[in-house]
């Protein structure tokens, strides 16, 4: 006898004996298990290959999404934005004189600003620091045009 079936009358004698009207088949399990992966991180795309499906549709069979799942993804999505824009790269530019130097400065300042802001939990700080970026964009820019003058 195949485990599968021993599994299957196993699981039959049990919702017996407790009174459940409910049958449970092993293959619920392959959809229990699914969903607990989804829910461990693995990715949609990984569990549809480990699955074995070609459509995602088949795949959304599978898995059950509560509305707790979908609270802990926003939660985390907010929690981490860097994750969701690329980070900027310092600068490697070695620091001039003149106009030149307080460009690199100000550039230099630029970065780390942002760093820092993205770092922030969106909110009032975050926001004030929004803010002075903006600033500090528009003090580069003048300065560029004293350089013309």
């Amino acid at each position: 006898m195949a485990i599968v079936v021993q599994l299957r009358d196993y699981l039959h004698q049990i919702c017996h004996s407790l009174g459940l009207s409910t049958r449970i088949v092993p293959h619920q399990f392959r959809h229990t298990y699914a969903t607990e992966m989804l829910r461990s991180g693995v990715s949609f795309p990984v569990l549809m290959k480990f699955l074995g499906h070609v459509n995602p549709e088949m795949t959304m069979r599978y898995i059950d999404v509560a509305a707790t799942d979908l609270e802990r993804a926003l939660e985390m999505a907010r929690a981490k934005p860097r994750h969701l824009a690329p980070q900027p790269k310092p600068s490697s530019l070695q620091l001039r004189a003149g106009f030149n130097g307080l460009l690199d400065s100000l550039q230099e300042s630029q970065h780390a600003l942002e760093m820092f802001r993205r770092s922030l939990p969106i909110g009032d700080k975050r926001n004030h620091l929004d803010r002075l970026a903006n600033r500090l964009t528009k003090i580069l820019a003048e300065i560029r045009k004293l350089q013309t003058i």
